[in-house]
């Protein structure tokens, strides 16, 4: 999705601390939302600020290592509201010719305008005659002034009626626009957000000594009222400090002087965002006289850091302070205030509690997937083809990690497999089916041409291969289609073959010689290539890795009581083979009082009659294919998971997927001790590891483990908080996100 923002107040190297709201909104946007800003800035903006900076036409930004690019063209704009009707005129003919250019190069699915006079009624019709939907956030201070003049009246709300949306900040701004006409059903409030990791508690005790106030220095913001109040309070304890600048500044210095209040106040003038966090944090509680706002985004800072308020009722702070929060007083009163002054310091305030009230409904991350939320769908959706001849459609990497993170990003996404059990939609993903293939032969002859012709049908954006037997047909489908395609290495292929049963040593070193130089041909022909693990990526020159790791929101719930670890079950969650070690762990649990649950299918399905006649089988529970929701239910049941993949060169630094989810689910772990093994539970301490080919050893340490279920909670707890830390799909989401995004921003 391409998003436009035009706002007339973002900040500027002459102007850096304006509209810094939106900036900080556009830090917190996910990475898949290609993000352009027209900031449109009056002529001679550099000598009127008297600033040392100028303004470029063109500039970027960075956000965590994301490029933004800031168009700042210029209109004319007099001194003292001259001409203020004719603003939006002249705003409109700066901004229509970059927004043309940039349509023209790839069409715009929404612009996002901040304040509908002027930039909502300089951008409306342009956006009406290129056929771009709009969105209005409006947190103008003075909107109802605004409102009651006749011409800007009638200019704005025919703005107001072609958006396909108006964010109000307030309730309050909100019932204005009601007020005034605008529709019900086109009007949402959401709030202004901060973020909460940058202003944290203080660390002080209950007594308020030190008040602050942040804002702009003029006299709406009723700073005059604070400093008239404070003499009044007569409390020479009492310290105030005063952060910002204005035209009112020495106006308020003289008042400071008249009032006798040199020594308690002190005027420390305009601060970044990471020096008022520093400063609230050495406060006791903020002040807010001002007689008018939209919202109060002080307000909120001060309480995410644990500070109380005193504010007026003034528009937005009514709105946010709580009766647990703070105090609201009529504005312009200069005695309310005193008393409210008073009423602050002689009052108990629970900081931990005005904290977390500012993190519950604030939080700006929040606030940014709310707003998001409310934007139209791009009327063209981006197509994404994830095409597989072996793997199930419900293969967790492709299907519930890739295919979903698409899908809930926007794209329209077709999964193409061979599996014979025909189409079907599924949490959003269109699977197609081209038929299995009888034989392994026609798997790798037939099925990719199959592939093909289904991937040409869906004429998708941009297409993704999961394996190394579809390259030479995904070859075809780069030049046929001339989309982007990218090679998804879900293991060391080469190595893998040097150990297939069907296969001899001269064959196995000719096929792993042969798919390691077509892969390699794949990465000069692909626009990308990405695998699971820093091992693999090394044999191909450092190709980005998407870990496989577990998704975090599907084992987060997953029952944790003191009797499943005195439940002496054991489980085993996947494919069941030999290489997995189902025989050897079968054999070990004979003389054992266990119960062992099997959820996966046998491959290949012979392998259960081999198994089940050995005497250790008695203690098996089957459960064949389950589901995700089910195997979080397993493993809440289960003591100890078990994973006793053989040392074969495929698996030696294989990322242990399974163990990471065993770990999400607060399970520890008995298993084979290869070395991707050993580092993870060298570092987790969330189980143990064993050769995977010693039965007796393995019986040993199953008894072990399962006599002490104190030490097995405790494993199960570490292992949950180690992978939750450190590894998460819904980290590497955002990375593999991007690869689409740049890939699909290049063609």
């Amino acid at each position: 999705m391409r998003v436009l923002f035009i706002n007339s107040i973002y900040p500027n190297p002459a102007e850096p601390t304006k509209g810094n709201f939106v900036l900080k909104n556009l830090a917190h946007y996910p990475k898949n939302i290609d993000i352009d800003v027209i900031a449109p800035v009056g002529y001679f903006v550099k000598s009127r600020r008297k600033s040392v900076e100028g303004v470029p036409h063109i500039r970027f930004e960075n956000f965590e290592g994301r490029k933004i690019r800031i168009w700042h063209p210029r209109f004319v704009l007099f001194p003292k509201n001259f001409m203020r009707a004719f603003v939006p005129l002249f705003e409109r003919l700066a901004i229509a010719p970059i927004l043309w250019f940039l349509n023209k190069r790839k069409k715009i699915d929404l612009l996002h305008i901040n304040f509908c006079f002027p930039d909502g009624v300089a951008v409306a019709s342009l956006a009406r005659q290129m056929g771009i939907p709009y969105v209005i956030t409006e947190h103008q201070a003075v909107l109802e002034t605004l409102l009651s003049i006749k011409y800007m009246n009638k200019m704005m709300l025919h703005a107001y009626h072609g958006a396909d949306k108006i964010i109000a900040v307030s309730e309050h701004t909100k019932n204005i626009l009601l007020k005034h006409g605008v529709s019900r059903n086109n009007v949402v409030v959401v709030p202004n957000g901060i973020d909460t990791e940058l202003f944290t508690p203080q660390a002080s005790s209950q007594e308020i000594k030190r008040l602050i106030y942040i804002g702009y220095l003029v006299e709406h913001k009723g700073v005059q009222v604070l400093l008239e109040a404070l003499s009044k309070v007569g409390d020479s304890s009492l310290k105030l400090s005063i952060v910002g600048d204005g035209a009112y500044k020495e106006e308020l210095q003289n008042l400071t002087s008249k009032y006798h209040l040199e020594e308690q106040v002190e005027f420390l003038g305009s601060k970044t965002p990471s020096e008022v966090a520093q400063l609230l944090k050495e406060h006791d509680a903020l002040v807010h006289p001002s007689f008018i706002e939209s919202f109060g985004i002080t307000v909120i800072e001060a309480m995410a850091s644990g500070l109380p308020v005193l504010a007026t009722r003034n528009g937005g702070s009514e709105y946010i302070v709580t009766e647990e929060t703070g105090i609201i007083v009529p504005p312009k009163d200069s005695d309310a205030f005193a008393h409210g002054i008073r009423e602050l310091v002689s009052s108990d305030w629970d900081r931990e509690h005005i904290r977390e009230y500012a993190t519950q409904n604030y939080d700006i991350r929040n606030i940014v997937k709310k707003t998001i939320s409310l934007y139209p769908k791009p009327k063209h959706e981006l197509i994404a083809c994830h095409l597989s001849s072996v793997h199930k459609r419900t293969d967790v990497r492709v299907f519930y990690k890739q295919c979903m993170s698409l899908e809930k990003a926007g794209y329209k996404v077709h999964l193409v497999v061979a599996d014979g059990m025909r189409h079907e939609r599924k949490n959003g993903v269109i699977i197609q089916d081209v038929g299995a293939a009888e034989g392994r032969l026609k798997r790798m002859i037939v099925t990719p041409m199959k592939l093909l012709r289904r991937a040409l049908y869906i004429s998708a954006d941009i297409y993704q291969i999961h394996d190394p037997e579809l390259i030479p047909m995904a070859i075809w489908l780069r030049k046929l289609s001339r989309k982007p395609v990218i090679y998804d290495m879900h293991e060391s292929y080469s190595d893998l073959l040097t150990h297939k049963d069907y296969l001899n040593k001269f064959q196995s070193f000719i096929l792993a010689k042969a798919i390691r130089s077509v892969e390699k041909t794949a990465l000069n022909i692909f626009e990308q290539s990405m695998t699971v693990t820093e091992h693999i990526a090394d044999k191909f020159g450092g190709i980005p890795v998407i870990h496989n790791y577990p998704i975090l929101a599907e084992w987060e719930n997953v029952a944790v009581n003191e009797q499943r670890y005195k439940s002496r079950n054991l489980c085993y969650l996947g494919s069941i083979t030999k290489e997995r070690g189902i025989i050897e762990l079968v054999k070990a649990i004979e003389n054992i009082d266990c119960k062992l649950h099997l959820a996966g299918s046998f491959e290949p399905p012979e392998l259960r009659d081999e198994v089940c006649n050995l005497p250790g089988f008695s203690k098996v529970v089957e459960h064949g294919f389950i589901n995700r929701e089910e195997a979080a239910e397993l493993l809440g049941q289960c003591a100890l998971g078990i994973h006793m993949i053989f040392p074969n060169p495929n698996n030696m630094h294989c990322l242990p997927t399974k163990m990471l989810e065993y770990m999400a689910a607060s399970l520890p772990i008995l298993a084979s001790n290869i070395p991707a093994n050993i580092e993870l539970l060298d570092n987790s301490d969330s189980g143990r590891y064993i050769d995977p080919k010693d039965v007796k050893s393995i019986s040993k340490a199953i008894k072990e483990m399962l006599s002490k279920p104190e030490e097995l909670a405790q494993r199960g707890f570490i292992g949950k908080e180690f992978v939750f830390s450190h590894m998460s799909w819904e980290a590497e989401e955002e990375k593999y996100l991007q690869i689409y995004s740049e890939l699909l921003n290049k063609e």
